[in-house]
């Protein structure tokens, strides 16, 4: 086994090409892939694209091309091997000229379960189409095709207490690792060893690049459990993978997954060409599962089964993909149970069409909300009404907060402006002119958005058109800010292009025009005049700098306090109603020791 080889494949593995390349430059989603301006040579219109399922990038202008150690080593125009240290070091992977033994160690264990799962799996999936046996019934009755059962890997656990155990011992492999795999359960009282799965429909589960590391087994009687998956163990974390990610990856649309809860709900879609689907492994989601998920798409539509477990499951899952910053939709399955049961049903236009008319998060937890109670009594109507509101509360879009309180007065008969006014949202007193008072509250809303900036702006231009006039200063301080402390998006973007073409004597507004950059912006650039910008000194435009992290650290406050405000309404609301507000404190307790942290941070610039 080839160490450095097997280190390196760990560290692609770890890094993500699309995390990587956003690093060093601006990438658009466009379907399954991202694209962008290519970094290696000079275009207006973008023809640089990132294939996330590939994990590679390729210029159709100049031809660039290769994995994610090729862009670090043209980005950073360094050699492989620093390329790779860039990425260990990004990953956590110690990578020296020796590498330590204890990490030589973990590689190749992990290389080496990898290596027993693969086993196992191709042992299991013999014994499934090798002979008749139980678990090929149970998969054709489930209307299964052997097209399908080789796609997933699927097979058998023989009715035996040793078979797979002998199988890999005869492979080379001892006992000690095949229990560390979990694939072997050891009985330290009586010392005996045997298959931990037996007669049950095998299922593998892979990571998603590809490798085995795991397995999930069906009974194929009424005993318990039902469903058996693999420990936890050094190459398989079941809060760390989804199940059929490997496959759905290569057919995400609309950069929109679907999550389902088992592994033949998952079969069964993807029979039916429902093929961007995954599911979870046995447990609820967790919010490591979400953020695999948000590697991949923007969007999820949750179709879980109808019953009063699925519809908890559903509830959770959506709280945590909001928290991955993941859009959510829940699918209706009519009267059917689960997923495979709907297909069965109305088949694959049907579940189409159930896709597209997915409800939105919001409506679905107000109408599960409204099981609880009944609407016909008006006390527990108002209760109804105060938990729903609670809700759209928590709405960020204004949009979306108006169109679900005139679906919330539609359900109680309660007018859409008493809704609206209890959800903050500012009702006009002249009802006959609302796109006067629309138009009026825009405005408010673009002025005071122009106040906040215009102290930004005249700074951050002032400090851009400095860098593109002179090269001396630009060389002295260029390095002492970075992109990230700018507080206008613009003047982020310009400085990233400034940093990549320092060596150039003058840097013209022509040149910016190509990126991402308005006229207005431009045009502030412009006014600034020369024999203003030449007075700076090296000093001055330091001062400057001080002052453009004292105007972020401003904005962060602003943001910081503005939550605190909110949440402060919030914990009222909660009080009132005798909930738990250790939460929400704790969650304003940590915004303001936040905000203390930046007070300081301003204070000593």
């Amino acid at each position: 086994m080839n160490d450095l080889k097997d280190i390196i494949e760990e560290i692609k593995s770890r890094c993500d090409i699309v995390d990587v390349i956003s690093d060093y430059m601006q990438l658009k989603s466009s379907g399954s892939n991202y694209t962008g301006l290519c970094p290696f040579h000079s275009e207006k219109t973008g023809s640089f694209m990132v294939s996330k399922s590939k994990q590679i990038y390729k210029c159709f202008g100049c031809n660039a091309g290769g994995d994610v150690i090729s862009f670090v080593m043209r980005y950073e125009n360094v050699d492989f091997m620093d390329a790779v240290k860039i990425l260990a070091r990004r990953c956590g992977i110690t990578l020296e000229r020796n590498i330590s033994e204890e990490e030589k160690k973990k590689i190749q264990e992990i290389n080496k379960f990898r290596e027993i799962h693969t086993e196992a799996a191709r042992f299991y999936f013999a014994n499934l189409l090798g002979t008749k046996n139980p678990g090929y019934e149970y998969l054709k009755k489930r209307g299964l095709s052997d097209k399908i059962i080789k796609k997933f890997g699927l097979g058998y656990s023989l009715n035996s207490w040793n078979s797979l155990m002998n199988y890999l011992l005869a492979k080379g492999y001892d006992k000690t690792d095949l229990v560390k795999c979990g694939l072997v359960t050891h009985k330290t009282e009586t010392n005996k060893y045997f298959d931990r799965f037996r007669n049950r429909v095998m299922f593998p589960i892979f990571n998603y690049n590809g490798k085995v590391i795991g397995f999930g087994g069906r009974v194929l009687d009424d005993s318990l459990p039902k469903y058996l998956n693999s420990p936890e163990t050094l190459v398989f974390n079941k809060r760390l993978n989804l199940y059929g990610l490997n496959i759905s990856k290569k057919s995400i649309k609309d950069d929109t997954l679907i999550l389902v809860e088992g592994y033949m709900d998952l079969i069964s879609l993807y029979q039916n060409n429902i093929e961007n689907v995954v599911a979870t492994l046995g447990t609820a989601l967790t919010i490591e599962q979400a953020r695999l998920i948000r590697k991949f798409a923007k969007n999820v539509i949750i179709s879980y089964d109808l019953d009063q477990a699925g519809q908890n499951a559903t509830l959770r899952a959506i709280d945590i993909l909001l928290q991955a910053d993941i859009k959510v939709k829940i699918l209706n399955l009519k009267d059917c149970k689960d997923p495979d049961d709907f297909i069965k049903k109305y088949g694959f236009e049907g579940y189409k069409k159930a896709m597209e008319d997915s409800d939105y998060y919001i409506k679905y937890k107000i109408d599960i909300l409204k099981k609880k109670y009944n609407l016909n009594n008006d006390s527990q109507k108002m209760s109804f009404v105060e938990e729903a509101t609670f809700m759209l509360k928590k709405l960020k879009s204004p949009i979306e907060k108006d169109l679900y309180a005139k679906y919330l007065s539609d359900l109680t008969n309660i007018s859409v402006d008493s809704i609206r006014a209890s959800i903050g949202i500012k009702v006009s007193r002249n009802y006959n002119n609302k796109n006067n008072a629309k138009h009026t509250n825009v405005h408010r809303k673009i002025e005071q958005m122009s106040k906040i900036q215009d102290g930004y702006l005249k700074v951050e231009t002032n400090f851009i058109k400095l860098l593109m006039e002179n090269k001396e200063l630009r060389n002295s301080v260029i390095s002492d800010i970075k992109s990230d402390e700018f507080s206008i998006d613009e003047t982020k973007e310009i400085f990233n292009y400034i940093i990549k073409n320092k060596e150039l004597d003058k840097i013209t507004i022509d040149k910016i025009k190509s990126l991402n950059i308005s006229e207005e912006y431009i045009k502030n650039i412009n006014n600034i005049e020369i024999e203003e910008i030449n007075t700076y000194t090296i000093d001055s435009t330091k001062e400057i700098i001080k002052k453009i992290r004292k105007n972020t650290i401003e904005n962060e406050i602003k943001s910081m306090s503005i939550q605190i405000e909110r949440l402060s309404k919030e914990l009222d609301l909660l009080k009132k109603s005798n909930s738990n507000t250790k939460e929400v404190d704790d969650k304003i307790m940590k915004l303001s020791l936040e905000i203390l942290k930046r007070e300081k941070i301003k204070k000593d610039l």
